[in-house]
């Protein structure tokens, strides 16, 4: 069984704490909500991925951040809690997928290599090795082919700032025919609400 640190200091204080030092007080009076953002690049012998950029150019399936692209809206704001990767491969004919699967069961070459993430042209994780997505390096793994990596901090994503994931994988890794990489990323967040919250 996995265990949790119970601490008073949730991810919705975090969201508020750092809003409100880029002065955007208004953040605490937002829709709490669930976030769920995933981009899709092809897998054709690239060496390094960078996740959400220029990801308003795809759409679904694709990607899921629509016309704001690499950046939360106003109003908008996330905490990434947890991240994990996934193969696909797509169907241009039949316009669909094919395939899912986890990264450790398709390819462990992509496993050999490091994930950073930048937010706003300053990094905020730097050269977490890719092993710890596998699950035998999991430290919050629960069983043996979870992939999904659990933060040991609250990286905050506030609205309006540019931020891009990056996976660099080792050399010779040989492209996938109609196969793309995905990668997700979960936690809480603040949406905006206009009107009321719920």
């Amino acid at each position: 069984m996995q265990e949790f640190n119970i601490t008073n200091f949730t991810p919705q204080d975090k969201i508020v704490g750092v809003n409100n030092k880029f002065g955007n007080t208004g953040i605490k009076n937002q829709q709490g909500s669930t976030v769920v953002l995933y981009d899709t690049l092809p897998l054709d012998g690239r060496n390094e991925f960078r996740f959400f950029e220029g990801s308003s150019q795809r759409n679904f399936p694709f990607s899921n951040t629509g016309s704001d692209g690499n950046k939360l809206g106003v109003g908008s704001s996330m905490i990434i809690a947890r991240a994990y990767f996934t193969i696909v491969q797509f169907d241009t004919e039949l316009n669909t997928w094919l395939q899912v699967s986890n990264v450790e069961g398709i390819d462990d070459a992509l496993n050999i290599a490091e994930f950073g993430f930048e937010l706003a042209n300053s990094t905020i994780l730097k050269q977490y090795s890719g092993l710890d997505f596998t699950s035998q390096f999991n430290k919050t793994t629960n069983h043996d082919n979870q992939v999904v990596l659990q933060w040991d901090t609250q990286l905050n994503i506030p609205p309006l700032l540019e931020f891009v994931a990056t996976w660099r994988v080792q050399q010779g890794l040989a492209p996938l025919e109609n196969g793309y990489l995905r990668l997700t990323i979960e936690g809480t967040g603040a949406i905006i609400a206009p009107r009321t919250t719920f």
